[in-house]
């Protein structure tokens, strides 16, 4: 917001009412002495406020405030050398006594200019060599970290070469110029703005040399102001006179850009305008000041710059980003009716113990997994032996005693396990994932992380949703991890088992008994198929009978291929016949059936990687619509039309979902 400034009024003789002189040789006496005071002590003369033109202001880094500023043309205070005595700041009417002052050609900002040139058929001869001459001594003139780019316009609009700091390569871009044809200036405008449009430059110019009126733009006079302001662009014109001389649209342009029209009567003159733009270019200046942060909504920034005689004010508004309001009362904040309990003491004791106790027992059932208790043999025989006995006060519950610190303190778990009949359950799953836990240790583990985190989480952010949130986490979290180290394990047991399944067979042709052939396969063969086999020739020397055994493994396992396997070697200990022979055709048989079905996978992917992205697809434009116009994709949650749309499309995502993966499933 500016406010424009009054000139003062100029000092002038009194007159008396019957004219102009006083009476006698006192008139030349008085008029000689007001000439001397006026010349010994000039009155300052205010210059127009807008001679000041603000070019940008930023306050990104806000308490730091950046202004850019030019001059208008002839304004006399459009000189060089202007240091921060010239100037005065003040927010709120109080004076910034810290800032400083330079020109843009001393700081480190590259300038960005588009040479925009006049190649139609007038300037033919010594305008368009002149021109050349002219635009190479500017390129002189710039710095080495200043951008350029050079464009003509005739018939069509020719960009010679976009943004670069290269002098030696713009001079020979400008020498390529050849003048031919009509002219396109309104073309000319837009293309050079549009250059600008994916660089990062701050300070941005198109100097424009035109001897003609435009004849064969697609575009306007006012598109080209448009493009230039969309794309923050001053445009600085020459105007060169000639036959088809029309400068007025030129000035039009610079004017509402915010720079302004030089005139060259001959094309001689053209040097000293380059020179005279690239002098006004480099001769904007940057202020840098730090806000003094009055805590008002809307901060008012008064600059005046004097010079001289001469000196202008301008003055604008901005909006305080850190502005805070006066607070009008207090207003206490409603808990949930649970939360209240926190308030009594014995309460909060209570849970911070809850929480340090499970912290501890954590911490020492990690330790307990890292470090168990070595256990002897003997000890590990006892609960096998004939004349074991569960009660208290025996040695079998001696030795349990002492097989880790998990064990000792997962009664809970256990108990829990046992009333709710999940034991074998869990078991199972344990035993699928080849973790070497009991379902009571798994469960007090899971309880204890459930607890120990969900509080930890609570009281650092203090948010029930995200505390509801870790709870159901952490509560399925190690399920799924358990059922995808399950998978993974019975996923490489099954590329061992062919293999596993021929040491089988050479075994037994070898002459081998089949509890030799299984120890055979534990010794050359790893993990999992060689613990699976090693658990089944240990409950095999413990007394359990073979068909338990392996019947055992297969329910651990839950393999297809394996049950095959375990009722081929069933069946033959119980009729009779070749194992070797059986186990070689099943071993051929689980290759062949695997090679088909990566080959159906291959044949499928095609298809999978589709119904991916066909579902993935709407969830992600949607995301992004969001994201990028939350107003747009909000009517589908806030409109009755817009919810029965969103209905019938997730119901249709759904069939379709179930579609394609009938189409891209083949059961083998």
């Amino acid at each position: 917001m500016k406010t424009p400034l009054l000139a003062p009024t100029p000092w002038k003789l009194p007159l008396p009412a019957g004219g102009y002189f006083l009476p006698g040789g006192k008139t030349l006496i008085i008029g000689v002495l007001f000439f001397l005071l006026a010349s010994l002590f000039p009155s300052l003369s205010r210059a127009d406020e807008g001679d000041i033109l603000i070019k940008s202001f930023s306050i990104e880094q806000y308490p730091q405030v950046d202004i850019y500023l030019g001059f208008q043309e002839d304004s006399p205070l459009d000189v060089e050398g202007l240091t921060e005595r010239n100037f005065t700041i003040s927010e709120d009417g109080q004076v910034v006594t810290e800032f400083s002052v330079n020109t843009l050609g001393q700081i480190s900002e590259p300038i960005g200019v588009v040479l925009l040139i006049d190649t139609s058929g007038s300037m033919k001869g010594k305008p368009i060599a002149n021109a050349i001459a002219a635009a190479s001594l500017f390129v002189d003139q710039m710095r080495e970290i200043d951008l350029i780019a050079v464009v003509g316009f005739a018939d069509e609009v020719t960009t010679y070469t976009t943004f670069i700091s290269d002098k030696a390569m713009l001079k020979e871009k400008i020498s390529q110029l050849k003048a031919r044809g009509e002219t396109s200036l309104y073309d000319g405008i837009v293309t050079a703005a549009d250059l600008f449009s994916d660089k990062k430059i701050k300070h941005r110019y198109i100097v424009v040399l035109s001897d003609g009126a435009d004849t064969v733009s697609k575009l306007t006079d006012e598109s080209a102001i448009a493009s230039s302001l969309r794309e923050k662009a001053a445009v600085y014109s020459i105007a060169l006179e000639s036959p088809e001389y029309k400068p007025e649209v030129l000035e039009k342009i610079s004017k509402r850009t915010g720079a302004e029209i030089l005139f060259a009567p001959s094309s001689e003159e053209l040097e000293d305008l380059y020179l005279e733009i690239s002098r006004k270019i480099e001769n904007q200046y940057k202020i840098v000041y730090t806000s003094l942060w009055p805590n008002v909504e809307e901060i008012k920034v008064d600059l005046e710059i004097r010079r001289g005689g001469y000196s202008a004010l301008t003055n604008w508004s901005y909006k305080n980003p850190f502005y805070v309001p006066a607070p009008t009362g207090f207003q206490r904040f409603q808990r949930p009716p649970f939360l209240t309990l926190f308030d009594n003491l014995y309460v909060r004791v209570a849970v911070y113990a809850s929480l340090f106790m499970s912290v501890l027992l954590f911490l020492y059932i990690f330790v307990g997994l890292l470090f168990p208790a070595r256990r002897k043999l003997k000890e590990c025989l006892k609960p096998y032996s004939s004349d074991m006995e569960l009660g208290e006060g025996n040695e079998y519950g001696e030795v349990a005693a002492r097989l880790g610190p998990l064990r000792r303190i997962s009664g809970f778990g256990s108990a829990l396990a046992a009333r709710r009949g999940f034991g074998e359950f869990f078991q199972l799953k344990l035993d699928r994932a080849g973790l070497s836990l009991l379902p009571s240790e798994f469960i007090t583990l899971h309880l204890l992380s459930v607890v120990m985190v969900s509080f930890g989480t609570y009281f650092v952010f203090k948010n029930i949703p995200l505390t509801l949130l870790t709870i159901v986490g952490m509560t399925t979290a190690p399920f799924l991890l358990l059922s995808q180290q399950a998978r993974s394990r019975i996923r490489n047991f099954h590329n061992q088992l062919p293999d596993a399944l021929q040491i089988l067979a050479s075994s037994l042709r070898a002459g081998y008994s089949l509890n030799q052939a299984l120890s055979v396969v534990v010794d050359e063969m790893g993990p999992p198929i060689s613990s699976e086999f090693k658990s089944v020739l240990t409950e095999i020397r413990m007394g359990l009978p073979a068909r338990d055994a392996l019947e055992s493994l297969a329910r651990r396992i839950n393999s297809e291929y394996m049950s095959w396997t375990i009722m081929a070697i069933n069946i033959q200990r119980e009729v009779g016949g070749n194992l070797a022979e059986v186990l070689e055709t099943i071993s051929d048989t689980i290759r062949e059936r695997d090679r088909v079905l990566r080959q159906i996978k291959v044949l499928t992917a095609e298809g999978k990687i589709s119904a991916y992205i066909l579902i993935g697809l709407p969830v992600a434009v949607s995301l992004l619509l969001f994201l990028l116009n939350p107003d747009y994709i909000g009517l589908l949650f806030t409109t009755a039309l817009g919810k029965a749309m969103l209905a019938g499309a997730v119901a249709l995502m759904i069939l379709g979902i179930i579609w394609m993966k009938r189409i891209v499933t083949i059961e083998y």
